[in-house]
């Protein structure tokens, strides 16, 4: 069996689409799952567009999500690896031409004097004749003595389209066909000797001995140009797989100007690596197991298969992606979450150097089956480093709108203070006591405890919260709770 070889070939003229990610992740998963070769090649060649630090946001996002690659180029601080380089589209210029000329060598490429005033004219003509612009080809059979006579005229190289249909036989679009006189004799080389996208993708997947090219379906129009070129240079066609693109929420292609779009964005919103490459891989390949949603990476490999691969287009659903990225936070373990959040409360200004590490792991325990993002951490723990100035106003309402609340507050207090042992287990005793004395309900107690500890209504486990507070911060926070009623009281 031939060894598996797959490549993702992104532009660096702009940041990681999420497009593009989903692309990497279909190779990647193919690659890992056969044990074949993962190619990362960087076409380069627009040179107005192409910035290296472009170039550098993508082995970001490669690296974020985990996409390692087998062969590539010198990148992010790392060294060319792979024997069929270079892995730069810009470096390849000498190999691009030398391919276009043994095509005209054969007569399956041939010289256009044509110039743009001309075509211009030409494309105007069908415009005004309401039929397809098309190359007339009026340089296709030009004798030797003709092209001898132009000289030193700038030409262009153009790919002879031979007679006959192109079939494709698609792993995703299935068997799509295309008469070859539907396609013009297209260019391959530009007067100023650049290679064309056509000539170099083709010659790079050849001479890269790619056997899956699988992209997305904008390029399936290309594909049947890229198959005549396969076969015209002779080299083994590979299989191809045009995979639907990424849609936003409302059914649209994914705009780069849409915050989300560009990889990183879900980083810097907190969602983790492991939860957007289960969810865009979600949006173009179905698990055999029937409903099933949530994969660790290497289960991923392990039920990956081509033939699971759909056809129509992932449609954007945050609310799912949130629900993955609570999910994929639950399979953390305490500490690695802990590890993932500081940076975030270290960002918003707090300083958790005063607290131990076990101390942090715990907060960050507290908060595990609550946070959906590793950004929400910060609503759900500022209170720990810094007391409530002010208290959620429909909260206070609620909780310390009544006459009896600054009696509650009161009753909460003194249960605290003869509380020896500080932890859950004896606070939760406390509030039990509380319920069985006054025949009230739990919440009437728990709901203005939270308010007077954290100054929100929802957040952490109250028991779980208090005990990290500590006793002394807790019983310091219900007073001034406590004061804060009686002022409100007497101010009504």
């Amino acid at each position: 069996m031939t060894p598996i070889r797959v490549r993702i070939a992104p532009s660096p003229t702009g940041f990681f689409h999420i497009g593009n990610a989903k692309t990497a992740l279909i190779n990647w998963l193919y690659a890992r799952k056969t044990g074949g070769t993962f190619i990362l090649r960087l076409e380069d060649t627009d040179t107005e567009r192409s910035e290296a630090q472009y170039a550098d946001i993508i082995c970001e996002g490669l690296r974020w999500l985990g996409i390692d690659w087998d062969e590539g180029p010198a990148f992010g601080g790392e060294a060319e690896r792979g024997a069929l380089g270079p892995y730069r589209q810009s470096e390849r210029r000498e190999i691009h031409c030398r391919e276009a000329q043994r095509l005209v060598d054969d007569a399956k490429a041939y010289r256009c004097f044509c110039t743009k005033e001309e075509l211009d004219a030409e494309r105007e003509r069908a415009q005004a004749e309401k039929r397809p612009p098309r190359y007339s080809g009026k340089c296709r059979n030009l004798t030797a003595e003709q092209i001898a006579a132009m000289g030193d005229r700038p030409y262009s190289v153009r790919f002879r389209v031979p007679e006959g249909a192109t079939v494709i036989e698609d792993l995703v679009q299935g068997s799509v066909r295309v008469e070859n006189k539907e396609i013009d004799d297209f260019i391959i080389v530009k007067p100023n000797g650049d290679p064309v996208f056509h000539l170099a993708v083709v010659v790079d997947d050849g001479l890269m001995e790619i056997t899956h090219v699988m992209r997305g379906d904008d390029h399936l129009t290309n594909a049947f140009r890229h198959v005549l070129l396969f076969n015209a240079l002779g080299y083994k066609l590979p299989t191809f797989a045009h995979l639907p693109m990424v849609l936003d929420e409302t059914g649209k292609k994914y705009s780069k100007r849409l915050h989300g779009a560009n990889v990183l964005d879900w980083r810097e919103d907190g969602y983790l690596p492991e939860t957007i490459v289960n969810y865009l891989v979600l949006l173009g390949w179905t698990p055999e197991e029937e409903g099933r949603e949530l994969f660790t990476r290497t289960e991923l490999v392990e039920a990956f298969s081509l033939e699971r691969l759909g056809k129509s287009a992932g449609k954007f659903d945050l609310k799912k992606l949130q629900w993955l990225n609570g999910q994929h936070i639950r399979m953390l373990s305490p500490e690695e979450l802990r590890d993932k959040v500081l940076p975030i409360l270290h960002k918003a200004g707090f300083d958790t150097s005063v607290k131990s590490q076990e101390w942090l792991t715990r907060m960050a325990a507290i908060c595990q089956e609550k946070i959906p993002t590793l950004n929400e951490i910060v609503p759900y723990t500022d209170f720990f480093f810094v007391a409530p100035t002010a208290y959620d106003e429909k909260a206070v309402a609620k909780q310390w709108g009544k006459p009896y609340a600054a009696e509650h507050l009161a009753s909460i207090i003194a249960a605290f203070e003869p509380i020896s042992s500080w932890d859950h287990d004896t606070l939760k005793a406390a509030f039990e006591k509380l319920v069985a004395d006054t025949g009230l309900a739990l919440g009437q107690f728990v709901h203005p405890t939270r308010l007077a500890l954290t100054g929100k209504s929802v957040g952490p486990g109250l028991f779980e919260l208090t005990e990290l507070l500590g006793k002394d911060e807790s019983l310091n926070r219900l007073r001034a709770a406590a004061a804060f009623v009686r002022a409100r009281g007497d101010a009504a």
